[in-house]
């Protein structure tokens, strides 16, 4: 029987089979979305060339009006899944277009019906039978061993929750496991009604700090060097919620006051601050209480965590500077937890983006038109299923500030000062920073007394003391 003859563009380190609508690289599948892949077989066809976005919009949305979001969207995900960060696969030439800037050749496709690439057959009928016997009976083992391994996980999760050890559980007495971007199960639990929910992260290690090559880098950050976080740990899945944060105000009759100062005016640099007359409950923008609070200072974190302590009986704090970026980097190592590329940031984190009112908006534009942060899980969360880390609201951590991140320690404990703490330290971003100030190196000092509209903090958790 004559096989059908496909269309493959090889490509970098890629294979874009036309026919089949699979893009590889190696033996990985790459998921792209329809019009993506569209998008990218234009591009792949004409490579060298500089293809205009009028000509794009022909070839993929045809007798269709759309955006130039449309494009921009599906020039991210490209980027994203290539693995160009840098912008020197698929390159955008201002105001006109974009390049494939690759060599591209023609090969006979590789691609099955199940996506995976194959080899064509070699050799007589009788063998190719038995090859293919062969193939098939191992693909059957390997779905019956992968069933079983399943199955063993399943029982293993079901063991560990009725020892005691931090099982996913979305909310008490129900088990789940949320699935991070890198496909591995990071359980969840909530100790309480009120409590927030946590997300159990192992022992590890990473590098702290950005390079001196990273745009927006600042010498407080560091250079990158190698910290271990030696114990398990749970750290907060969203941010403090205004809900979460008026249980605990409600149950404890702490007043905050009205200390918190919100922005009066906005420059081109620089914001100008009013005087300390708003509050968590009136921040200087409407409010949801699945917001994260904010106009919560270093002291009234610390409060609540103590609370958290006394009705739990475990030992909640804040998560450590290391602790939080280890958890905000899940295991990158570039300027976002997803890349390089502000332009995609919008997808991920709320922050000063085109379409705001601050004078240094950049990045992307997204489609939120309130002044604020967002409810907490509204974006996209890190390959290891936390949201919001970067950008929504600054986040207060445990440590001490210091400007020499040398004294950081890098058993993943905090930098404390004898005495009284003065100075805290923010991580993250927030809702009124630009793009270079939501990465996750970013690191800011503040008075530990201070509130503003935009700070904020989350929980961490020690599971191995």
């Amino acid at each position: 029987m004559n096989q059908a003859v496909h269309r493959i563009l090889l490509f970098d380190r890629f294979a874009l089979d036309l026919t089949r609508g699979c893009l590889r690289a190696g033996d990985h599948d790459i998921e792209l979305r329809p019009k993506t892949f569209e998008v990218l077989r234009y591009l792949a066809e004409n490579a060298g060339r500089l293809v205009s976005k009028q000509e794009l919009y022909q070839a993929v949305w045809p007798d269709v009006t759309v955006s130039d979001d449309s494009i921009a969207q599906c020039i991210r995900e490209l980027r994203h899944k290539l693995g160009d960060d840098d912008h020197s696969l698929i390159k955008t030439v201002s105001r006109r277009g974009y390049l494939l800037d690759a060599a591209v050749t023609r090969a006979e496709p590789q691609c099955r019906s199940d996506g995976l690439a194959v080899k064509p057959p070699e050799g007589p009928p009788a063998l190719i039978g038995a090859q293919e016997l062969v193939r098939s009976t191992a693909a059957h083992r390997l779905r019956i061993w992968s069933a079983v391994a399943a199955g063993l996980l399943c029982i293993a999760w079901s063991a560990a929750y009725l020892l005691g050890w931090p099982v996913s559980l979305a909310h008490p007495g129900h088990i789940g496991l949320a699935e991070s971007a890198s496909g591995v199960p990071r359980p969840q639990f909530k100790d309480c009604e009120d409590c927030p929910e946590m997300v159990a992260l192992p022992a590890g290690e990473f590098m702290m700090g950005s390079p001196a090559s990273e745009l927006g880098h600042q010498d407080v950050e560091g250079l990158p060097r190698r910290v271990v976080i030696p114990k398990r740990i749970a750290i907060g899945k969203f941010e403090v919620t205004l809900d979460q944060f008026s249980a605990f105000d409600a149950d404890t009759k702490m007043t905050t006051g009205d200390l918190c100062h919100v922005v009066v005016a906005f420059d081109r640099g620089y914001n100008l601050w009013g005087p300390p007359e708003a509050s968590y409950r009136q921040p200087g923008f409407d409010t949801v209480g699945s917001q994260p609070v904010v106009c919560i200072s270093w002291h009234e974190a610390q409060a609540y965590v103590a609370w958290l302590r006394r009705r739990t009986g475990k030992p909640y704090r804040l998560p450590t500077e290391a602790e939080w970026e280890y958890a905000a980097r899940a295991e990158t190592r570039t300027r976002y937890s997803f890349g390089n590329d502000e332009t995609a940031l919008c997808a991920y984190a709320r922050f000063a983006d085109l379409g705001s009112r601050f004078g240094w908006h950049d990045g992307c534009r997204s489609d939120a038109v309130t002044y604020g942060p967002l409810p907490v899980g509204s974006l996209k969360p890190n390959r290891w299923g936390i949201f919001d880390m970067l950008g929504n609201a600054w986040e207060w951590v445990e440590d001490c500030w210091t400007p020499n991140p040398s004294e950081i320690p890098t058993d993943g404990s905090a930098f404390a000062r004898p005495g009284r703490c003065e100075t805290g330290v923010i991580r993250g971003g927030s809702f009124a920073a630009g793009s270079r100030r939501v990465r996750s190196a970013m690191r800011a000092a503040t008075p530990a007394s201070k509130h503003y509209y935009n700070y904020g903090f989350r929980v961490a958790l020690p599971l191995d003391d």
